[in-house]
């Protein structure tokens, strides 16, 4: 492996971190993404970000716990039954042909649950309050086996997260950065029971995906914290539709113009969202004085 191709992995580390840990999904992605272009098969692509992803996952929740931003009633079910989908996953991977955790239908559905995200940001009404713990353990169980297979841990974790756990943006993504630590811990564990080789072959590059992302996962947990909620909901509902929307095209035969325009419109729609609703003026209503006395005749 060259340095060039090492050095390229690092950067690329240090950019998906800066999403991942302040967005809390990209990283996984952006790994499989870099992987998969030079060629690698997809167990070996899979075991790489997966190792990458087990020393970011815990820089990045070291951080995110010194910055408060972890609920841990959600955070342990959410890593216990994450690790378990991990590890199934990691075992299908290596088992089975052909096997790919995107479908057209689920990327669908989670584009859908982006929409809704960006709308409540856009609106500035966010649904805080008593957190929900019972949809943790399904939530990570679908989350660890996409993450396993095709890297996508965050575009579905979070977005389900946001959507109806009640709790503040950044407990989601810290919440979501310490279970996705579990969730890579038990895939590795499977790919060294089932597929031991492919740890092996692209070691050198997931070491530079994890250099990268280490050094930048402190600013993102420090910078999530500093982001306004309502803006923060609204570009993870962007972001999710447009890493959703990236696995549609790739099934359909879209010519490059249209996809760009159709980019740019989900920007134009994410700046929109960031600026949110102008808030009407509110009717200055005229002091009421009291009348003057009648003077005494």
């Amino acid at each position: 492996m060259t340095p060039i191709a090492v050095a390229t992995a690092a950067a690329a580390g240090l950019v998906a971190q800066l999403l991942d840990g302040g967005l809390g999904m990209g990283f996984g992605t952006v790994a499989t993404a870099l992987l998969a272009g030079i060629g690698l098969a997809p167990v070996v692509v899979a075991a790489a970000a997966a190792s990458a992803a087990l020393v970011a996952g815990i820089v990045s929740t070291a951080a995110h716990t010194r910055f408060g931003n972890v609920h841990w009633p959600t955070a342990l079910p959410l890593g216990a039954a994450g690790a378990a989908g991990g590890f199934t996953g990691a075992w299908a991977l290596s088992s089975l042909a052909g096997l790919d955790a995107a479908t057209p239908v689920t990327s669908a559905a989670l584009m859908a649950v982006g929409a809704v995200l960006a709308w409540r940001g856009y609106k500035g009404d966010l649904p805080i309050g008593k957190p929900r713990k019972g949809f943790a353990v399904p939530t990570g169980l679908v989350g660890g086996f996409a993450g396993a297979v095709s890297g996508g841990w965050g575009p579905v974790t979070v977005p389900i997260l946001m959507s109806v756990s009640r709790l503040e943006p950044r407990k989601v993504i810290g919440s979501a950065a310490f279970a996705q630590t579990l969730a890579a811990a038990g895939a590795l564990l499977s790919f060294w029971l089932f597929a031991p080789q492919s740890l092996g072959v692209a070691m050198p590059l997931a070491e530079g995906l994890a250099i990268g992302a280490v050094i930048a996962a402190p600013v993102a947990a420090w910078l999530t914290g500093r982001l306004p909620a309502a803006k923060l909901t609204a570009t993870i509902g962007m972001l999710t539709i447009a890493l959703h929307l990236r696995t549609l095209l790739t099934d359909l035969p879209l010519p490059w113009p249209a996809a760009t325009a159709l980019y740019l419109a989900l920007a134009a729609a994410w700046a929109l969202a960031l600026v949110g609703p102008r808030k009407r003026p509110t009717p200055q209503i005229p002091e009421q004085r009291p009348a003057p006395a009648e003077a005494e005749a």
